[in-house]
């Protein structure tokens, strides 16, 4: 009675005594096949599967170690020897194929066997026979990740207090928050002398298209916009000076109302119209690797 599975009783022991993941890996080991990989071989998978469970049923019902390994024998042989036959003729295989199994098992276990070997395996008969029967099309995908490995911790002597960080940071917004405020200020006096000067530009392209003197009228409006120009940019830029200085005297105070820790520094603060980091922020380090991704 050669069969295609052969189970000493010591590895039906360590197979049934282990957990049912770490079974069905010692049950690959045991037959021959590739490292076990559900994700990999959804047909190894499946046929793990159903062993182990012939087995486990055998062993659960109290059949003695040997006679669960002959369980398992049988539904191997079972699978394979089925394999393109109809269901009928896979019945009457299986009254045949199990006639020696039967009497190593015993009338009351080899009964058990078979009607929990019927409510299985025959039962989904043509399901296991589309599984083993035809190849499935598999394919791997392999494509880069950007892998952003975590910044390395500082020594334990550089390291700063959180009252101290949170310090920094406050300290920071404010910095950038007044910089970009003195950035658009300036901008703000820019535009009004441009402005300006465009007015007065306007007011004295009217004596280009005047031939011969002007007169006095005409130059008195003139002269009366150009100084109207003047004034209302030299008013605005004033304006625009005024609210720069109490912006700086609001940021010189939101800053001195952040509790300072003893030994803490004030940042440095950055240039004008950049922005910059949180203190000791780590930087984004990417460094681009290939990952292999399975499809099936």
């Amino acid at each position: 009675m050669a069969s295609t599975v052969s189970v000493t009783t010591d590895q039906a022991k360590t197979i049934g005594s282990q957990p049912a993941e770490e079974g069905k890996k010692s049950l690959a080991k045991v037959l021959g096949l590739q490292p076990y990989d559900p994700e990999d071989d959804m047909r190894q998978d499946i046929l793990l599967d159903y062993l182990y469970d012939n087995f486990m049923f055998a062993v659960g019902k109290g059949f003695p170690w040997s006679q669960a390994a002959l369980c398992m024998e049988l539904a191997a042989d079972m699978q394979k020897e089925c394999q393109g036959l109809p269901l009928v003729e896979a019945i009457k295989h299986y009254s045949t194929k199990s006639q020696p199994y039967a009497q190593r098992l015993g009338d009351r276990n080899f009964k058990m066997f078979t009607d929990q070997f019927f409510q299985s395996y025959m039962q989904h008969y043509r399901l296991y026979q589309y599984v083993f029967g035809r190849n499935r099309d598999g394919w791997v995908s392999q494509y880069d990740l950007l892998v952003e490995p975590p910044p390395e911790p500082m020594l334990f002597k550089e390291g700063k207090s959180f009252k101290q960080w949170d310090y920094e940071r406050q300290v920071v917004e404010l910095q950038t928050m007044e910089a970009e405020r003195r950035k658009l200020r300036e901008a703000q006096k820019q535009s009004l002398e441009e402005e300006g000067d465009k007015l007065v530009q306007e007011a004295f392209s009217r004596l280009e298209g005047i031939e011969g003197p002007v007169d006095r009228e005409t130059l008195a409006s003139v002269v009366g916009d150009s100084i109207t120009a003047h004034v209302t940019v030299t008013r605005d830029k004033l304006r625009t000076s005024i609210e720069e200085v109490q912006d700086n005297l609001e940021f010189k105070l939101e800053k001195n109302k952040i509790p300072k820790p003893q030994g803490a520094k004030t940042p440095t603060p950055p240039v004008s119209g950049k922005r910059r980091k949180s203190p000791d922020q780590p930087s984004t380090r990417g460094s681009s690797t290939s990952a292999r991704g399975k499809k099936k």
